[in-house]
């Protein structure tokens, strides 16, 4: 399947053992009780869904007696600071703008991997009366989750049209909430991505743009440093469940399409649609980084990010594991 077209034969064949060699143990700490790994399903993250409903993550940790804890918690700026206090070990699903903030304001994280990509599947949608173009937005009021991908997809488009934040009434909410506001007519426009796009399609709304031409968006899987270099058997293991969960996918495309359809609450139909706007693959790639080079530059520019705390991508951010083959 496409998603799995980057994955190197190595990776593929040889997970387990590179794992093995990118996590050599450096020192030695006491083994937890349990491990905290975010569960982050939407927009649409089929490898997530997947290793959780097939039960591959508790699998992978019961090796070592470690209970697996789920926290979900879908806010990139919400998991930066769970991590930052020591609250969870592993962001499964995470911005690339997030992880770069964080890490730009000092949170002690690091890139183990890619997730996704998909810049077709971020949204402007309107109702079928609303804004027909991008040039109408002046003034509008527009609702959706601030300091993620679909900030910067919002800010993206205005600025295509000489626009700014500061020319709409931009109101903080989390997908539900911005479909649903939308759907009321309580707002002109929301950001939407995954089965809140579909809700609103299905309830006579449409797309204003997606995010190809405007984002390249990656989004990671993080943990904390320490938690690396105290545990590289533990995120090894972590890898080893999401490698099956890949596996799973590419074996039994319609199960597991089935079973981020449930997740969702979407048809079949509809998962089929959203399959083709992602790549999975772990492999973080030179396209990677220069994505995350200019995700840093697009912040700056627009404010988000002081041009002093600017990071070094490979440097700062990534971790040297056997995904990165640079």
């Amino acid at each position: 399947m496409k998603f799995l077209t980057r994955l190197s034969a190595a990776a593929s064949v040889s997970a387990s053992l590179l794992l093995a060699q990118a996590f050599a143990p450096a020192h030695a700490a006491d083994k937890p009780e349990s491990v905290r790994i975010t569960y982050v399903s939407a927009p649409f993250n089929v490898p997530s869904i997947v290793m959780r409903e097939k039960g591959f993550l508790d699998e992978a940790f019961a090796t070592h007696k470690i209970k697996v804890e789920n926290p979900e918690i879908t806010s990139g700026a919400q998991q930066t600071q769970a991590i930052a206090a020591g609250e969870i070990d592993i962001a499964s699903v995470l911005g690339g703008t997030s992880a770069i903030l964080a890490k730009a304001n000092g949170v002690n994280l690091k890139v183990i991997a890619a997730y996704a990509r998909s810049p077709k599947a971020y949204f402007l949608m309107t109702q079928a009366n609303g804004p027909a173009a991008l040039s109408d937005l002046k003034g509008k009021k527009i609702a959706g989750p601030k300091g993620t991908v679909l900030n910067q997809l919002l800010m993206a488009a205005l600025a295509s049209q000489d626009l700014t934040l500061d020319d709409v009434e931009y109101i903080n909410m989390d997908l539900p909430a911005a479909r649903a506001a939308l759907i009321s007519g309580q707002v002109d426009v929301a950001t939407l991505a995954g089965n809140n796009a579909v809700l609103v399609e299905q309830a006579g709304g449409k797309i204003l743009t997606n995010g190809e031409g405007f984002i390249k968006p990656t989004t990671v899987i993080a943990a904390r440093a320490d938690f690396i270099e105290q545990h590289p058997e533990l995120v090894k293991a972590y890898f080893d469940a999401h490698y099956k969960a890949l596996a799973f996918i590419e074996k039994n495309p319609e199960d597991a399409l089935k079973i981020a359809a449930d997740e969702q609450k979407i048809s079949l139909e509809e998962a089929k649609k959203q399959m083709p706007l992602y790549d999975f693959s772990p492999l973080v790639t030179d396209s990677d980084v220069a994505n995350l080079t200019n995700d840093q530059a697009f912040m700056i520019d627009a404010g988000m990010l002081q041009k002093e705390n600017t990071i070094d991508i490979k440097a700062d951010l990534l971790a040297p594991s056997a995904f990165d083959k640079r």
